[in-house]
């Protein structure tokens, strides 16, 4: 009888220790391995979502095709740097085109610090009451914001009849580069009265033409703006 109740005993203790085994597991090994599966999974979506905002920012397959088509006509018309000599051949284009040959090219170039739209604060701010009592609000402004477009302005001055001149204004739309007529002014010399089949007159047009360019478009090209010639070896740019 002894040995059974040894027996007993030791198959009881065995028992409470495999049920104590089980209840710590289910306690406390199950919910911290079910805890590190968790986080692991959260970090590799963390990680995924990471190289998704990554290759958004710098231009990469993240955006769809419609958004890179999209992004390709914008930077024809409106480039990520100046691109005078891109500024250059569609205006030459224009001269052959209207056979009015222009005077001179001047450029003035914007820069990026230079420009900046004033941003105004809707939370006005009360100035102290002078003597009298009367109190006076001004309207508080906050730090200007960068400019998106850059313009980029061509002065210059052709001579040529009012079909060419106007020939000239129609085909500037059509252009791949964004321009836009900043300033037109005409000057036409004194003549005898208007006759029929009498020779052209020449008019004297100064013209000012803007353009743009938008640096902010870098972060979606990883490669540099593509140009339809070969740039000279061991020369640079004058102009900028």
């Amino acid at each position: 009888m002894n040995l059974l109740s040894s027996v007993r005993n030791q198959i009881i203790v065995a028992v409470i220790l495999a049920l104590a085994l089980v209840m710590v597991y289910i306690n406390f090994v199950s919910p911290l391995q079910n805890e590190k599966e968790s986080k692991a999974k959260l970090l590799t979506q963390k990680k995924q979502e990471l190289d998704a905002l990554n290759k958004r920012a710098t231009g990469g397959s993240a955006l769809g095709a419609e958004e890179q088509v999209s992004l390709s006509k914008t930077r024809s018309r409106v480039p990520e740097v100046p691109d005078v000599e891109g500024l250059i051949r569609n205006v030459r284009m224009l001269e052959v085109i209207t056979k009015m040959p222009l005077a001179s090219y001047n450029f003035e170039i914007g820069k990026a610090a230079d420009l900046v739209t004033p941003v105004a604060s809707s939370t006005p701010q009360t100035s102290p009451a002078p003597a009298s009592g009367s109190a006076t609000a001004t309207t508080a402004t906050q730090p200007a914001a960068p400019s998106l477009a850059i313009p980029i302005k061509l002065n210059t001055t052709a001579k040529g009849d009012y079909a060419q001149i106007h020939r000239f204004l129609e085909e500037l739309q059509t252009t791949n580069r964004l321009m836009q007529v900043d300033k037109l002014t005409f000057a036409v010399k004194s003549g005898a009265p208007v006759k029929l089949n009498a020779l052209k007159r020449e008019i004297t047009v100064n013209v000012s033409l803007v353009s743009y360019y938008a640096p902010g478009l870098q972060k979606f090209f990883s490669a540099p703006l593509p140009v339809s010639y070969t740039k000279p070896s061991g020369k640079s740019n004058p102009l900028y």
